[in-house]
Order: structure tokens, then sequence, then C-alpha cells
């Protein structure tokens, strides 16, 4: 700050209205009251109309001292974007644990945006293991709930980006209704997104709405890292037991529904007494819902809760 006035995070192109170190100044306040005044008249949104007001008063210093901005060291201070989707698995080998193989590197700020939606914020954080909120309902901590855990399988190269996202979500309800059945809490796995380039791994908040799932199944699921989750007690980490569902000889799991009734879920797996239920894979499976194990309400959610983005 001795050679500015102003020091931000750089947003890609522009820097950051949310993350930045102001020296108090009667530029600063100027620059506010036109951040202000600009955002007031035209409509644009805090980070737009502060680079609006820079670029102005840079260009109309009229022979004062101008304004002084510089961007904050672009390897510590981390938009979004380049953190959470460009570079998460790279510094997180490098900078996750005691040991950092090059601590220079490593962020000190992450800016949690390129995402929309306070519960999407809030997933993403947690999908990262960089929140620690537990709550009164023990988010992380219970040691008397249980879980029910699942895979979705690597796709081939050749599958659509339509049929593979079908076949995502149509596993999804899946776990929702196993896990309503037997009062277990899904915890979700890793999704395969952006086709266009290739069968990338992503997580929920890249693949449906995440206000709208949230609205639906809060307290319900749990995001694919959340084992991994330091407070997570080691009974139910360790607790985990594999089951499968019995398929026929001549049902496959590539090109036909299988469909199998309440009752046969609750013959197969309510005797679980594990922590953690991990089925490897409920590719076209489908459970029947015109039972009265189910109430209106949670048909209307599973109907209603997954809206893709």
């Amino acid at each position: 700050m001795q050679n500015a006035d102003i020091a931000a995070l750089w947003d890609n192109d522009t820097f950051n209205s949310g993350f930045l170190v102001i020296r108090p100044s009667s530029l600063t306040r100027m620059l506010y009251q036109m951040t202000l005044q600009i955002s007031n008249t035209i409509g644009l949104m805090d980070q737009m109309a502060l680079n609006e007001a820079i670029r102005m008063m840079q260009m109309h210093s009229e022979g004062k001292r101008a304004l002084r901005v510089k961007a904050l060291d672009k390897n510590r201070f981390l938009n979004g974007f380049l953190y959470f989707w460009k570079y998460a698995r790279k510094l997180s080998e490098i900078c996750d644990g005691e040991e950092r193989t090059n601590k220079s590197v490593c962020p000190l700020v992450v800016h949690n945006n390129y995402i929309i939606g306070k519960q999407a914020k809030i997933y993403r954080f947690r999908e990262h293991l960089m929140w620690q909120y537990d709550g009164e309902d023990q988010y992380y901590t219970s040691e008397t709930r249980k879980y029910l855990a699942y895979t979705n399988p690597k796709p081939t190269t050749n599958v659509t980006s339509e049929v593979l996202m079908e076949s995502q979500m149509s596993a999804l309800k899946t776990a929702l209704v196993v896990g309503y059945l037997l009062n277990r809490v899904v915890i979700l796995p890793i999704f395969y997104c952006d086709m266009r380039i290739v069968h990338r791994q992503c997580h929920l908040e890249l693949v449906v709405d995440v206000a709208t799932f949230d609205d639906c199944f809060s307290g319900g699921y749990r995001e694919n890292s959340f084992l991994r989750h330091p407070k997570v007690p080691d009974s139910v980490k360790q607790g985990l037991v594999n089951r499968q569902f019995i398929l026929n000889a001549d049902e496959t799991c590539d090109d036909v529904l299988v469909s199998r009734k309440p009752v046969d879920v609750m013959r197969l797996f309510n005797e679980v007494s594990a922590k953690v239920l991990y089925i490897s894979n409920l590719c076209r499976i489908k459970i029947d819902l015109n039972d009265g194990y189910f109430d209106h309400e949670f048909i209307s959610k599973l109907k209603n809760g997954i809206k893709l983005i």
C-alpha cells in the first residue's frame, strides 16, 4: 500500500469489489461517492460501477494526483473461478495438510464468487472442506445419524451428454428414495459434466440448482467430501458396509430400468446397522413410488427439487 490508494483482488479482467484494501483519503472517498452515483443512475452492479469509477477518476485527474489502484498478488488472492474450478485439485495437493511442499504458492484468500446463491456458496465451501460450522443439528459430529452413499460410474467416451445426465439424475432420485425409506442421509457422489470438452468430474453446484435442491432436501443429503471432514467422527468414517441391489440374470444396467418395490428395498437393507451403507452403483435402478410408503409431499419434492442448470 506504499504506492496505492486501493489494492484489490483481481477478478480476471476487473478489480474485485468484494475483497480490497482501501487507504482512507479524500480520493478514495470520492471514488466511492462516484461509484454510488454510477450505480444509482446507470443501474450497474457494484463491481462494474466501482471499475467504471476507477476508470473515470484515472482518466480525468486534471493535473492532480491520479487515483492509484493495484492488484493484490494474483497467486495468493484468488477468485472463485481460478480456485474452485481451474486450480482446485492442484492447489489441494500442494497446500493441504501440515507439510506443504511450497507455501509461497498457497492462497491466503479465496473469494467464493463465480457462483450464484447463498446455498450454492455454502455447498461449495463444504465440498472443498472449507466450512466448519456444525450447527444445532450436528451436521458433521452426530454419532447417531446414518448415511447412504453411492457412486456414479465413470462414463464411456461415446455416451452423449443428455444420456449421461439422465442416468445420473435417475440415480440421484433413487438414492433420495432409498434414503427416505431407510431414514438415511444421502452422501452425494462425484458427478460428470462439461460434456462439450470431456467427461469432467464436478460437484452438485455445477449440475443442479442448489437453492431449489436445498429447499426440498435440506438435511437429507451431504456433500461428496463429507466423510473426509475432520469433524466427522471416526465411528462414522469407519462404519461403512458395502451392499448391492440384486439383479436377475436377464437384467442389465445399460439398457433397461430395473424396477424395485419399497418392500424389496426394506428387505434388502433395513437390517443393515452400519453408519454408512454404501451401494456402489444405482444406475438404472428405479423404485416404484406408487406405494403407501411415500407421501405426496416427498413425491412432489422428487419431481420439482432437481432442476438442472
